[in-house]
């Protein structure tokens, strides 16, 4: 399926790389006015000139706009800088199969495997439509001539631009280019802001989960949900005749005979169904280097037994395995996904024969070796294997947890680190909201009147339209040129040097003379471009760090 998508999506383009060839043969764009720019078609156009001039008529509002905008862009700018140095230091921390590919830090869609196609292309239309159109407006209102606007196609619309006179704006005050500038990236984040408020407030607090129960979030690979038909995003609604109204009620569940079928109802996609699945406490992440890995124990595999005490359930593992005896072997033994009968072609999970005992290590000694600052006293009685557990090999959250990311964002959490998370949904794979994951909830209140593909298309609408708008305006406003935000910096560093400048005493002029305009426009572009080297090598510090 991916692959026929891939090869779609290259025949598409191969199709519209050779119309562009042709019409550019031809002439063709030239007779109607289009030109071509790289892999794009630019349509251009004075349509709109006019419409933009009647907005800017209020020059004293876009004026107070423009002088937020700086405060806005400069901002962004220090944050984004100490993100990125920050960044810096911690790469040096990173393993290779860590670090961000190449295509991960570009944030278009079609390339970034993360972004949505179509949501992704909504996105970056509004975004780069907004942020030329503040850039129009504040043209006009340092009355500077507008030459053309128009917009950019990629196969479909990909954005928009305006083109003001260029000699007109180098020969502007530098307030109104640093307006003029600092309006664009300005603009996408108010407009990232607007649609978070509108998500956060509006959207998301009206959808509410359909039933109880216990959301699948992940399975184990060869567990017994991962091998008997349990998917993500399937909700367990009850297990033989135990209800199962949250997380707490599944982690507290007892299992009579470890391996023993189970019958499991589950919610998934919006249709109920039963599946038979073998219980137990099962292993999920196995520690390379400590016991469970040294005895041979895998992933997906369910404890039956451990130091001659049957593991009926999770309190049961976590209290033997404490008190079991370290430094020396105890019996163990593991069930394993295998054949029952081969004639019939029958898989259950059956006894690993080869796995009979294991020694642990105290988890002081663990705790000293990896984290000697969160050592405990009390830990050098304690056993400890190196491994996660579960029951029947899943990871799950109550119903609520998907939509209290969208409507409590900044719950429990300091405000920096709750805005990076709210960043981070796509790497959390709970964005966008669609399928399995969305059929967990329904709209209510007003919203309830909207079908429900039309109200998560406008759920995810909002949320990528904010989070392409705030990476398209923060990313413009890195103090690095060609970005917007180069220019702002070269401009209101230039300013601080002029009235610094005006402050200066008589006497200080005669012991060192100011420096002369030219002299300061060049220190000033050698400043700006050693900055925009800095920030390119921070960038590509990203990739190239960890891999050194």
């Amino acid at each position: 399926m991916c692959l026929d998508g891939y090869l779609l999506t290259l025949i598409v383009l191969l199709v519209w790389f050779a119309i562009l060839i042709l019409g550019w043969k031809t002439k063709f764009w030239e007779k109607i006015h289009f030109q071509v720019y790289g892999p794009f078609l630019m349509v251009k156009t004075v349509r709109g000139k006019q419409f933009i001039d009647r907005i800017a008529r209020r020059a004293k509002l876009w004026t107070v706009y423009g002088r937020i905008s700086i405060g806005v862009t400069v901002g962004s700018m220090i944050a984004l800088m100490v993100l990125l140095i920050w960044q810096a230091f911690l790469v040096t921390t990173m393993s290779s199969s860590q670090a961000p590919s190449p295509e991960m830090l570009v944030g278009l869609p079609g390339i970034n495997p993360l972004i949505p196609l179509w949501y992704g292309i909504l996105g970056l239309v509004v975004a780069v439509f907004v942020h030329e159109f503040a850039h129009g407006i504040l043209s006009r209102v340092a009355k500077i001539k507008i030459e053309s606007m128009g917009i950019l196609l990629l196969i479909v619309p990909m954005g928009a631009f305006v083109e003001p006179n260029e000699e007109q704006i180098r020969d502007t005050t530098r307030a109104n280019r640093t307006r003029l500038y600092a309006a664009g990236p300005a603009t996408n984040i108010f407009v990232a802001f607007i649609c978070l408020v509108i998500l956060v407030c509006v959207f998301a607090p009206s959808a509410r989960p359909i039933s109880d129960g216990a959301v699948v979030v992940s399975t184990i690979p060869d567990s017994p949900a991962e091998k008997f038909g349990i998917s993500p995003w399937s909700e367990i609604i009850n297990i033989d005749a135990w209800p199962i109204s949250n997380t707490s009620s599944l982690s507290h569940i007892s299992f009579g005979t470890p391996g023993s079928p189970y019958n499991i109802t589950i919610l998934y996609n919006g249709n109920q169904s039963k599946v038979m699945v073998p219980g137990g406490v099962v292993l999920g992440q196995v520690y390379a280097g400590l016991p469970a890995h040294n005895a041979g124990l895998k992933p997906g595999m369910i404890i039956e037994s451990l130091d001659d005490t049957i593991i009926h359930d999770l309190d049961d593992f976590h209290s033997v395995l404490e008190n079991a005896s370290h430094m020396t072997p105890v019996n163990i033994s593991v069930l394993e996904h295998g054949i029952v009968n081969s004639t019939a072609g029958t898989y259950w999970f059956v006894k690993n024969q080869s796995i009979t005992n294991i020694t642990l290590t105290s988890k002081w000694l663990y705790y000293e070796t990896n984290f000697p600052e969160n050592n405990k006293e009390e830990y050098k009685n304690i056993s400890y294997m190196g491994v996660t557990s579960t029951v029947f090999g899943i990871g799950v959250q109550n119903p609520d947890y998907v939509i209290l990311k969208y409507s409590k964002p900044f719950d429990g959490q300091d405000f920096v680190t709750s805005s990076l998370r709210l960043i981070a949904m796509p790497f959390m794979g709970i964005t966008p909201v669609e399928g399995p994951m969305a059929a967990l909830y329904e709209p209510t209140g007003a919203l309830s009147i909207m079908p429900a593909w039309l109200y998560w298309i406008l759920f995810n609408s909002f949320y990528w339209v904010f989070w392409i708008n705030l990476m398209v305006g923060l990313t413009n406003a890195l103090p690095a040129l060609p970005l917007d935000g180069g220019f702002v910096f070269r401009d209101v560093m230039k300013g601080f040097v002029v009235r610094a400048r005006r402050k200066r005493s008589g006497l200080d002029k005669i012991v060192a003379p100011p420096i002369g305009d030219k002299e300061l426009d060049r220190i000033v572009g050698v400043v700006t471009l050693l900055i925009s080297v800095f920030v390119l090598f921070l960038i590509v510090w990203t990739i190239v760090g960890p891999r050194i």
